[in-house]
């Protein structure tokens, strides 16, 4: 029979949303230190979706310490206009899903592009370097007919 293995401590994860899934920035075992990093991330960069969770040891698993259960304990949706505190959200289960995943398959379709330029915007355009190119190609031109044309 196997030995019972030992008990791990409940960790915290601060995580950044990547593409269609989330990357792990930091893991810590201190809740009050975890919120203090996860609150100084959203400030550095209120334009991304960050998640604050729990992560349970799962004892049950056949990975030996390499699966967790997690809990959401704050998740920052810079279209909400802030962090909301636990409880479910869109687009998936809160508690007894495993960190460890399999990736989504990356559809090849092009994305649209997100941000668009006003109408009315000015562009500037680089004159001077159109003038210098087509001032040298004209000399290029110029001087291959001068000395082709000589013959």
């Amino acid at each position: 029979m196997p030995s019972p293995r030992p008990p791990q401590p409940t960790r915290y994860a601060i995580q950044k949303a990547r593409g269609r899934g989330w990357k792990t920035l930091e893991v810590g075992e201190e809740l009050a230190h975890a919120k203090a990093r996860f609150d100084r991330m959203v400030g550095i960069n209120p334009r991304a979706y960050f998640r604050l969770i729990q992560l349970d040891y799962n004892a049950d698993s056949a990975y030996e310490g390499m699966e967790f259960n997690w809990t959401l304990i704050e998740l920052h949706d810079p279209t909400k206009g802030g962090p909301t505190k636990g409880g479910p959200t869109k687009g998936g289960p809160t508690k007894g899903a495993s960190v460890r995943s399999v990736p989504k398959p990356v559809s090849s379709t092009p994305r649209k592009p997100t941000g668009r330029r006003k109408a009315g915007e000015p562009v500037a355009l680089p004159l001077r370097i159109y003038l210098a190119v087509i001032l040298i190609g004209t000399l290029v031109g110029a001087l291959a007919y001068l000395h082709f044309a000589g013959r």
